[in-house]
Formats: C-alpha cells, structure tokens, sequence
C-alpha cells in the first residue's frame, strides 16, 4: 500500500508538471534540454579513455559514452524527473545521471538537487559494474556450453546478421503470398551482400528454415561464440585485467568504464572470434537510432559492413510556422558509417543531422513487418486507410511532445471525416490501425474502434499484416500526417494523400516527402470522386 501511495504521488505530480510547463509555454524546454544533451561534450580527457577497453571505437569513444547515457538515461527517466520537478512548487530534478548534465538541465529553468543525483548516480554506476560482471560470464559460459554441445564444427555458411527483430519481421510459416517483412526485402534487395548463404536473427523460439536458398537462423545474440581453447583463454585473460582496471577508475571517479562494461565484454568477443565467423553485414533498423553498438566499430575493423536501415520515414517531425523543423534528441549524434534510405527527401533529412561524411543509399520503400492473416475479400473497390493510434494521457504526456498532434481528438476526426466521404461511395474501408490495442491505447480511441467495428462496409486490418498488401488491394490510400504508408502507396503506383483533419500542417512540409496534404472535408471528397472516376 505505501508504495502504491507514492508511486500515485508521482503520477499526479508527473501530469501536473506536464500541465504547468504547458501553461506557462515552457513544455519545449525539455525536448530543449534533450537537443543540448545530444551535443554537449562530456569533457573527458582522451587520456582517460583505455585502448584495450574501447579498441577500434577508442577515436569515437567521447561520442559513444554520449550516445549511452541519452538512451539509457536520458530516455523516460529523465523527462519523468523533469516533469515531476515541474509538479511542484521549489520541485527539484533527482535522478541518477552524470554531473556534466546538471548545467545543461539547470540552464534551462530546472532546478537540481546535485547531492542526490550523485549519490543515485554512483549506485547506477556500482550496478553497471555488476551488470558488466554479469555479461562477462554469460558470454563465458555460452560459450563453454556451445563448444561442449556442437558436433566439432565451428565453421559457419556465409550470413548476415539483422539485429532486434520480433517475430512479424521474419517470413510467415504457413502463407502462399507474397510477404513484405525486412527479411524478404533484403532477399529481394539488389544491393544485398552477394553470395550469402544464412540470414541470422534475434527472434527466439523459431525453428529454422530455408528461404529461397538461404537458411534462417536464430541466435541469442549478435557474435558467434568463443570456440577455440585460446580464444577462451584470451577472453578470461581479457576479463580479469578490465575488471581490475574498471573497478580502479571507477574509484578514482573515471565512471565511464564501468557504465559501458557491458558493452566492452561484447568488444573483446568480437576481437577474439576468427574474423571468418563474423557477419558479411550486421543490420539496425531505425528504432535504435541514438547507440551505435559498441562492438560494431570491432566488427567493422575486421572486415564487416554495419547498415542502418530505415523501416519508417515519419521521423522529421512537423515543420513549425517559421524555420526548419526542429530535431528530435540523437539524430546528430549518429554516426553510422552506412545508411539505407526510402526516397531523396530522407537523404536530404539524414545529410542535414550527420552532414556529407556518411555514405547513403536510396532503396526505396523498405518492408518491416507482417504476418500470415488475410485481408478479408470484398467485391467492391476499397480505400486503404492509415492512422496512428493514440496513447493514453500518462504515456503522451511523459514523452511532452512539443507538437500537440497524435491526440484522441485529432486521430478520431480523420476518420470520422474520412468515412463521412467515403460512406455514400459504395466502396470499402480498409483500415488499418499503427498498433494493436493494447493498454497505452487511449480509450476515447477504444470507443470509437467499436463504433466503427459495427459498420459493415469498414474492415479493421489487423494491425500486424504489411501496409504493402493492403494498398495492393485497394485502389487508393489515404493517410495521416506524416506516416510511411503514403510513401509505399505512390511506390505502388497508388493515388495517395495525406489527410490533416486539423487544418494546422504546413502543405509544403518537406516531411511530407512530396505526398499532397488535403485538410478540408470537400477537397477530401473531390479528390475521391476523381479517383472513382478514373478506376
């Protein structure tokens, strides 16, 4: 009951910030705080950084400790600690984070409670130590239990490596059609890596098959395992000098060490393994912009290609009345050596936060996601459908979007207004919902997902079939501001548009990627009744 009656403290206090910041126009500074979190410099002497710690990464390693603490710290946490601090009157910031953000935080109208935060920070740092310790003997005892269980034959088939999947990125077992998740993209992909045999991946309990010549593989996680007598006795050797060398920075205050350890156990795997076991390709997809893996910079040394490809192009934001749209945390400070692109306009996006040093390749449309589920059959022409589902008040509300526009209100009047149109044409409505429904999902949306399940001339897509077969079966798409599938509609010769119920979004929005934007219900249906005409 106590900790309930905090954690119900908080909450109110959290919601309350959110609506003093809003009030006073202050809600911009924590995204505010987040953008000059990206760029500030850690100031850590480069003499401090250990070689046999950060090997192939050690050019970057300011850069990489800075990219960590954004994700792993300056994620929810911190803007539940700033919003709490806003929740009440003298509120100060207490959370475990490094002393070098307090003048950021403190510089923008926030308050902190330095004593605290160290103290929080040095416990997070003793449990990064540990959680290193932890990964260490994982990666040890993997390992041992590889060598003792396989035939004799480390040698593996040519493959790449795609990492953080689930199960709806992978091909579908049992269907007959075409699927569009990233693995049967790539297959398909011109630019792919020649000559592979295997696709590796990180979803569990999937047994393994062949897919047009090439073998799907599971595996728990991005390296092959120590298989040689040497190879474990170097990795131990490594083991015991870092974890004496971490333990003694951390006490001369060098927290940077044992906050990446686990990262740097991951290092010295990809060292150590024969350069032949390694991934032709390692791939990351979009939703882990910020980190690059540490491991990486090893890997890429020895002889691998690491992607970022990119699954969704609604990542710029809205563009505001006057100037460029602002950037949300972390793009500047990605530093992927390779990206994989949709279309000239992400290639402009992705140059201005990295600059012309990065290489960039235009593939268009990438697929992602999808499953074994039918689109249910209509004899009657359909009109695809794209929205995005809105979240709850507590989970908007800890991510104080600076740009109020996936609410309830906004989400329900584009469909209210699309099926007003739509209704009297003698077509279907297929719709198909950002994500299934789960307890995030605001319920004002909940209610009107049942109003519109009674309609018969409305199907409600399960959320996890491609947004590619659905346009494929319609004959027009139509979407909200600024989601991917209008994109994939134009690459399918689809007429596409978005919609803007709101009137507000800028018409010449390079987010918009060239897609027209319509925001009056007449223009909405003027342009429909051109399209039925033109079937």
């Amino acid at each position: 009951m106590f900790v309930r009656s905090i954690f119900r403290v908080r909450l109110r206090r959290i919601m309350r910030g959110y609506s003093n910041l809003k009030k006073s126009g202050r809600l911009s500074s924590i995204s505010i705080i987040k953008r000059e979190l990206t760029t500030c410099n850690l100031n850590i002497e480069e003499r401090f950084f250990s070689a046999s710690f950060f090997k192939a990464g050690l050019e970057s390693a300011e850069l990489i400790v800075r990219q960590y603490l954004l994700v792993r710290v300056g994620g929810w946490n911190l803007n539940r600690a700033l919003l709490n601090a806003a929740g009440k009157s003298g509120g100060k910031v207490v959370m475990a984070m490094p002393p070098q953000w307090f003048k950021v935080i403190e510089a923008n109208g926030f308050e902190v409670n330095r004593k605290a935060s160290k103290v929080m920070w040095t416990v997070y740092i003793i449990g990064a130590y540990f959680y290193g310790i932890f990964s260490i003997c994982k990666i040890l005892i993997n390992s041992l239990k590889y060598r003792i269980t396989s035939d004799g034959k480390f040698g593996l088939k040519p493959y790449v490596y795609f990492h953080a999947l689930a199960l709806n990125n992978i091909p579908p077992e049992s269907f007959d059609g075409d699927s569009y998740d990233i693995i049967s993209w790539y297959l398909q992909w011109r630019g792919r890596q020649p000559n592979i045999k295997a696709i590796h991946h990180t979803v569990r309990n999937v047994e393994g098959r062949c897919i047009a010549g090439v073998d799907l593989v599971g595996q728990s996680g991005p390296l092959p395992m120590l298989t040689g007598v040497s190879e474990y006795a170097s990795y131990l050797r490594w083991s015991f000098k870092t974890l004496a060398n971490v333990l003694l920075d951390g006490l001369r205050g060098r927290w940077w060490h044992a906050l990446l350890l686990n990262q740097a156990a991951l290092v010295a795997q990809a060292s150590i393994v024969r350069s032949s076991l390694l991934a032709r390709e390692y791939l990351f997809h979009n939703s882990g912009r910020i980190y690059r893996p540490l491991w990486t910079y090893e890997v890429e040394r020895r002889g691998s290609v690491v992607s970022f490809y990119f699954y969704s192009t609604n990542i710029e934001g809205f563009r505001p009345p006057k100037g460029l749209t602002p950037l949300n945390h972390g793009w500047v400070s990605m530093n992927w050596p390779r990206y994989l692109v949709w279309d000239r306009y992400q290639l402009n996006f992705i140059k201005r936060v990295v600059g012309n040093k990065a290489k960039i390749i235009i593939t268009g449309p990438i697929g992602f996601v999808d499953n074994s589920k039918e689109i249910s059959n209509v004899h009657k022409p359909a009109v695809a459908v794209f929205d995005v589902t809105p979240l709850r008040v507590y989970n908007y509300k800890i991510r104080a979007i600076e740009y109020d526009y996936y609410t309830p209100e906004v989400v329900v009047s584009f469909l209210n207004d699309i099926c007003q149109v739509l209704m009297g044409c003698n077509v279907q409505i297929n719709w198909k919902r950002k994500r299934n429904i789960s307890k995030e999902t605001h319920p004002n949306y909940r209610q009107e997902l049942k109003k519109i399940d009674k309609n018969n001339n409305i199907s409600i897509v399960d959320a996890g079939i491609s947004a590619h077969r659905i346009i494929i079966s319609s004959i027009a798409a139509i979407s909200i501001p600024f989601t991917s599938t209008a994109i994939i509609a134009r690459s399918l010769g689809k007429p596409s548009i978005y919609y803007d119920p709101t009137g507000k979004v800028d018409k010449n929005d390079p987010g918009a990627h060239g897609i027209p934007i319509i925001s009056d219900v007449q223009e909405l249906e003027s342009w429909f009744k051109f399209q039925l005409q033109n079937i």
